[in-house]
């Protein structure tokens, strides 16, 4: 009797090893399949786009508002803001925005900055073409930064759309 529950708690143990070790290779993999699900879909705002493949006509019938707003992650030591917080703009114009950015701490600090675009459906027609987003920026003590970002909102955008934000978020990920 004591040999069969003996049995019994060795296959329990193996079974929720073996369940711990997929849940892991699945949590694994999720980091790649999520990079592949945003770039489908759009999803999560990612807009990054070569700026040498679009040829749009600038629809000068139509003006949105874009609307620029900035945030920082939990702990990050940095003032950061969009040097203007909206523009008005034609589909099919390349919108640039400068957005200054200051690192108050003590330390010098790796950061990344995260992009978004709302609302979520729009997200397919704002192509990010230049951005400081696209690579881990350094700070020095101190120091404070002018960043570029350029965007371009397609003429297909459908035409209820009027006003568009689009979101900055810097994260320290200094080590």
């Amino acid at each position: 009797m004591a040999s069969d529950l003996e049995q019994k708690n060795k296959k329990t143990v193996r079974a929720l090893l073996l369940l711990v070790l997929v849940m892991f290779l699945f949590a694994v993999a999720l980091i790649p399949l999520y990079d592949i699900l945003c770039e489908i879909t759009g999803i999560n705002g990612k807009t990054r786009q070569e700026s040498s493949i679009l040829n749009y006509t600038i629809d000068t019938q139509r003006e949105i508002t874009i609307e620029f707003i900035t945030s920082i992650g939990a702990g990050t030591g940095l003032e950061f803001k969009a040097d203007k917080y909206q523009l008005k703009a034609h589909p099919g114009e390349v919108i640039k925005m400068t957005y200054t950015v200051r690192n108050k701490t003590n330390k010098r600090m790796f950061a990344k900055a995260n992009p978004s675009v709302t609302p979520g459906p729009a997200v397919g027609y704002v192509k990010n073409t230049k951005c400081f987003c696209f690579a881990t920026q350094v700070f020095e003590v101190g120091e404070t930064r002018h960043l570029e970002v350029q965007i371009v909102v397609d003429p297909a955008l459908p035409a209820h759309y009027k006003r568009l934000t689009f979101g900055l978020t810097f994260y320290d990920t200094t080590k």
